[in-house]
């Protein structure tokens, strides 16, 4: 009986091994699961996850925002090495748009009815790489969010130039290509699907890519300006490339420096640029609160006359003994904050290429002599455009056109050539306030607004100011050969002070 029983067990062992699994692997495989995503849906969130400079970042080291606090925030406000911040660019690029947006290539290529969405693609990647080699020099960039896509999990880095090189080519012939005939990306959450002022993002963009080349190689420079403005560019305030935010999907850089208000404040050298000039912006940006820890529930004083940026080169130990202290104020200083009502809410758009900083780019452009116009014309219209872009914060920070036209009749706003780099460059900072890395990329390549030093003590650099961001550590002992490699491109060392290409 036993022996039986175990002829009987076997035979269903067998059956169970061999034929009865028919059908087992459809019965666990859910059919509500998503096999494969719609790109369009890929680019929104591309475009969605486009990393914004935290102000603690960039728009330090171009003194335009500081934390006087040391601890875990000590990094440029120092002039010190902090992990923490220089691979928040690496470590929100790569992951998200990166990763999407080679996706999205990779389904759309071969797709005639989606040439739109493919080329528009291509302008976004262009945007995303332009910034990571603005910050580290060499990258991974041919085989960069291919783990997926061709199992590529430790890429090469390639050099930056040559990424440059490629961009103007991606850039021009992905632009060339958009059609107003052809697929609508409804997804798109920067123009709604409208291919022609995609068409002016994509020149704007090589205005730009071209402009970073005027340092080293005036003449390509040249060469890509003049195709940018052929192309052309960004004719209004209605072009603006930006993302705008709401209560439920709130702007993450607002969001973060809301979140200890009484350790941020603005730095002396912005404050008191806007101050001293009569910058009617000033209002907006820039606010004293009577406990800097309570901002959010105060009232900003927005008066000119009160606002006083905190000094360069001092810690919150230090700060007492800066010339001129302010003196303290509930939980911080009695120094300048964002104001939390208009530039600081968490609403605020978040600009990354605008009609006012191509402007400036075409009154620089103009002065050197790449294309033909009046500088002082393009001048004027980025500074009244930049003006009129802060309606987007708050319906009520409306610049009326006649304080607009006094400001730049004023001797020290008006164009003259004598001073043309220095007011462009200036006010190309100011205008970029927000976008830490476009200031900080400008000012690199500009050498305007000409900055003091930063001269707090113990700095970890050698030059004046920081140059690039190191690697993460984790590609030192992940990708070891490829981070080698490109630190020996790069001129040897994985520093802050390496200039990328464009900037030596």
């Amino acid at each position: 009986m036993k022996k039986f029983i175990k002829i009987i067990l076997s035979a269903a062992c067998l059956c169970s091994a061999v034929s009865c699994d028919k059908g087992f692997r459809e019965l666990n495989i859910n059919p509500n699961n998503t096999t494969s995503l719609d790109p369009g849906i890929l680019f929104s969130n591309a475009e969605l996850l486009t990393y914004a400079s935290l102000m603690e970042t960039e728009a330090t080291v171009v003194q335009q925002f500081i934390d006087p606090f040391g601890g875990i925030t000590s990094a440029f406000n120092f002039n010190v090495l902090n992990q923490t911040y220089t691979v928040i660019r690496w470590n929100n690029t790569y992951p998200n748009s990166v990763k999407l947006l080679e996706q999205i290539l990779s389904q759309t290529k071969a797709d005639a009815a989606r040439t739109n969405l493919y080329n528009e693609a291509r302008i976004l990647r262009a945007y995303n790489y332009m910034t990571l080699v603005d910050t580290y020099g060499d990258v991974p960039y041919s085989q960069a969010g291919q783990g997926y896509l061709n199992s590529v999990l430790l890429p090469k880095y390639d050099k930056q130039q040559d990424i440059y090189t490629d961009l103007v080519n991606e850039i021009t012939t992905a632009t060339a290509a958009l059609d107003a005939t052809k697929d609508v990306v409804k997804g798109d959450v920067f123009f709604g699907g409208n291919v022609p002022q995609w068409k002016r993002l994509g020149y704007s963009l090589l205005l730009r890519i071209g402009m970073r080349y005027s340092k080293t190689d005036a003449a390509k420079a040249k060469t890509i300006v003049q195709a940018a403005f052929a192309g052309g560019v960004m004719q209004s305030n209605a072009d603006n490339c930006y993302l705008k935010y709401n209560s439920t999907y709130p702007n993450p850089v607002t969001q973060q420096i809301q979140q200890l208000t009484n350790t941020y404040y603005l730095a002396e050298p912005f404050v008191t640029q806007l101050k001293t000039t009569g910058d009617p912006r000033l209002k907006y940006i820039s606010a004293i609160y009577a406990d800097p820890g309570k901002a959010l529930s105060l009232s900003p004083d927005t008066a000119s006359a009160n606002q006083f940026g905190l000094p360069i080169g001092y810690d919150s130990g230090t700060l007492p003994s800066a010339p001129g202290f302010r003196g303290s104020s509930g939980s911080g200083f009695k120094y300048s904050q964002v104001n939390y009502s208009v530039f600081g809410k968490i609403t605020a758009p978040q600009f990354f290429i605008t009609y006012a900083q191509t402007q400036l780019l075409l009154a620089e452009a103009t002065f050197r002599g790449y294309i033909s116009g009046t500088t002082s014309t393009f001048y004027n219209n980025g500074v009244k455009a930049a003006m009129d872009q802060f309606a987007a914060y708050d319906a009520a920070a409306v610049i009326p056109g006649s304080t607009e036209d006094a400001f730049l009749n004023n001797p020290l706003n008006a164009y003259s050539d004598a001073n043309a780099l220095r007011l462009i460059n200036t006010q190309y900072w100011i205008t970029s306030f927000g976008n830490g890395a476009e200031s900080w990329a400008n000012f690199r390549r500009s050498g305007f607004p000409a900055l003091a030093p930063n001269t707090y003590p113990g700095k970890q650099i050698k030059g004046s100011f920081v140059r690039r961001y190191t690697y993460p550590q984790t590609e030192a002992s992940i990708n070891a050969d490829n981070y080698r490699a490109a630190v020996t491109s790069i001129g040897g060392s994985d520093d802050l002070d390496t200039p990328v290409f464009w900037d030596k």
